[in-house]
C-alpha cells in the first residue's frame, strides 16, 4: 500500500556565507553575511510503459545586514519528466519546470539581467515521436515559456513575457552512431504592453553523434526571419530580422572521476526590457567536474551571455519623449567549489560564485551594471 513512499529521496542543505551585493545593484551594494536553509524531494515512478520523475524544491535565506524590506529571501520550483510509449513506435513526453526567485538569472532564457524584484518563471512542452520505419523519426513538439514579475502583475512595463512555440523534427539515421536531423521552429514572443509583440521561425539542420559512450555531440545551424513591433518611446516602429541560429551540446565524460559539458546557442529571445520586442542573443556555458579523490571532489563552471538591444528608450529627453538607442549587454557568471564526502549521506563542500553585467550604453544604461560576490560552506545530505 505504501510502496510509493520507497521510491522518495530527500536531500537538505544548511549554507552559511558572505554576499557583498545582495540586491545586483550598480550603486549603494548592499553586502550581507548569510544563512540560507534549502533541500528537495524527488519521486520516481517506473513501468513497463510509463517513467515519471518529479522534483519539488525550495530555500530560504536570511541575511544579517539586508537592503530595506530584504532580511529574508525565498525560491521555490517543481520539475515534472514524463514520457509514455504509447504503441512501440510512439513515444509522448511531458515536461514542466517553474520556479519562485528573487535574483537575477541570465541562465534563463529572455529573463531580465537587472533586479526587477520576484519573479515565477514556467517552461513547458508536451510532444509525441514516432518511429516511421528503422531509419527513419519525427518529433513534434508544442512549448510554452512564460515569465511575470510579481511586484508588475498590472503592469509589467514590458518585462515579462509568453512564449508559445512550435516545433517539428525529422531525423534519419545515418549510421549507429550519427543521426542526420533537421528542425523547423516557429514561437511568438508575446507582451503585457500592447505593440511589442514579435513573430519568428526557424530552419537548421545538423546531427547527433556519438563518438563513444562517453562522449556524446548534437549540432545545429541554420537560420532565424522575425517580424516584430517596437513600440519604444510611442514610435510604433515594426521591420524583419534575418540572423544565424545555432546551437551546440556537447556531453564528454573524460574519465570515471571528471567530465566536461558545454552548451551554446545563438538566437534571438525575449528582451526582458521595456519596450523592446527581441533581442539577438549568444550564450555559451562550459562545467568542468574532477575527482581528485575517492571523497573529494572539484567543480569549475562559467557562462557567457552578451544581448543587442536595438531602439531602447534610453537616450536624451526631448520634448518630453527619451530618445533611442542602441546598445549591447554582457552577463558573465562563474562558480569554483570544492567538496568533500563525510560518508554515505553527509557531504561538506566550499566555493565561490561572481556574476557581473555591463552595458555599452554608457550613463543612459550603467544602472543594469552590476557585480557581486559570493563565498560560502554548505553541509548537505541525501537520504
Amino acid at each position: 500500500m505504501f510502496d510509493w513512499a520507497n521510491k522518495l529521496r530527500f536531500n537538505a542543505a544548511v549554507r552559511s556565507g558572505y554576499d557583498n551585493n545582495v540586491n545586483s545593484a550598480n550603486t549603494n551594494a548592499f553586502g550581507s553575511w548569510f544563512g540560507n536553509l534549502n533541500g528537495g524531494v524527488n519521486y520516481r515512478f517506473g513501468a513497463p510503459r510509463l517513467n515519471v520523475n518529479a522534483t519539488l524544491t525550495g530555500g530560504i535565506t536570511l541575511y544579517q545586514n539586508p537592503p530595506p524590506n530584504q532580511r529574508t529571501q525565498g525560491t521555490i520550483g517543481l520539475g515534472v519528466s514524463t514520457e509514455y510509449r504509447y504503441t512501440p513506435r510512439l513515444i509522448l513526453t511531458f515536461n514542466t519546470s517553474s520556479s519562485y526567485q528573487q535574483q537575477p538569472n541570465p541562465s534563463l532564457i529572455g529573463s531580465s539581467q537587472n533586479q526587477n524584484g520576484s519573479y515565477i518563471f514556467t517552461a513547458n512542452s508536451f510532444s509525441g515521436a514516432y518511429q516511421w520505419s528503422d531509419l527513419f523519426t519525427t518529433i513534434t513538439r508544442l512549448s510554452f515559456t512564460s515569465m511575470f514579475y510579481l511586484d508588475n502583475i498590472l503592469n509589467t512595463g514590458g518585462q515579462g513575457f509568453n512564449q508559445p512555440a512550435f516545433s517539428q523534427s525529422f531525423r534519419w539515421l545515418v549510421k549507429p552512431t550519427t543521426t542526420a536531423v533537421l528542425d523547423y521552429n516557429t514561437d511568438y514572443y508575446g507582451y503585457a504592453q500592447q505593440g511589442n509583440s514579435s513573430w519568428g521561425q526557424s530552419l537548421s539542420a545538423g546531427c547527433d553523434h556519438t563518438f563513444n559512450p562517453q562522449w556524446f555531440w548534437n549540432f545545429r545551424a541554420g537560420a532565424e526571419f522575425r517580424t516584430y513591433q517596437n513600440n519604444a518611446n510611442g514610435s510604433g516602429t515594426s521591420g524583419t530580422y534575418i540572423g544565424p541560429y545555432v546551437t551546440s551540446n556537447l556531453s564528454w565524460a573524460l574519465g570515471k572521476t571528471s567530465s566536461i559539458n558545454w552548451t551554446a546557442r545563438v538566437g534571438t529571445q525575449p528582451s526582458g526590457q521595456s519596450n523592446v520586442s527581441f533581442s539577438p542573443a549568444a550564450r555559451s556555458g562550459l562545467n568542468y567536474s574532477q575527482g581528485i579523490t575517492a571523497k573529494l571532489k572539484a567543480n569549475a563552471g562559467i557562462f557567457y551571455l552578451i544581448q543587442n538591444y536595438k531602439n531602447a528608450a534610453y537616450g536624451p529627453v526631448q520634448d518630453g519623449k527619451a530618445g533611442l538607442i542602441d546598445y549591447n549587454q554582457q552577463s558573465i557568471q562563474g562558480n569554483a567549489s570544492l567538496s568533500y564526502e563525510l560518508n554515505r549521506i553527509f557531504q561538506i563542500s566550499t566555493g565561490y560564485q561572481y556574476m557581473t553585467s555591463t552595458t555599452s550604453g554608457g550613463s543612459a544604461t550603467s544602472g543594469q551594471e552590476y557585480n557581486r560576490g559570493i563565498s560560502y560552506l554548505q553541509l548537505n545530505g541525501a537520504f
